[in-house]
């Protein structure tokens, strides 16, 4: 299956090491759709249900939850930006993040990706 830029699925990140996220959870998806179409991996940044004031997390608002789950209100951390085979990670699409959000959040991902002196995020 092609994912789609914007879209959230639930996938399993185990096994991870270190400070990588774990567990069965939200994804959203960043990567172009041309990308996604042609490539087996898909770039995906994960999405916690913790309201800390890190600056490299982006409220996405409410998130569906998997099957009969609850939603969750979700914050995207961009600081964990991952190629994943989400096919073999058993995902679910559940929703999209809507242009604004995704705006936000693709303007972190990359200033975190350009030249240190291009730094776009501020107090980083």
């Amino acid at each position: 299956m092609a994912y789609r830029y914007g879209d959230v699925v639930w996938a399993d990140l185990d096994p991870s090491s270190g400070h990588e996220q774990t567990k069965r959870r939200p994804l959203v998806v960043v990567s172009n759709n041309k990308f996604n179409a042609r490539c087996n991996l898909t770039m995906v940044v994960p999405i916690t249900s913790s309201d800390t004031p890190y600056p490299l997390h982006i409220g996405v608002g409410t998130v569906p939850g998997e099957s009969d789950g609850a939603p969750i209100r979700g914050y995207a951390e961009a600081e964990q930006l991952k190629a994943l085979d989400l096919d073999s990670r058993n995902a679910v699409k559940v929703g999209t993040i809507d242009e604004a959000g995704m705006d936000k959040l693709l303007g972190l991902v990359l200033s975190c990706l350009i030249a240190p002196d291009m730094m776009i995020v501020s107090g980083y």
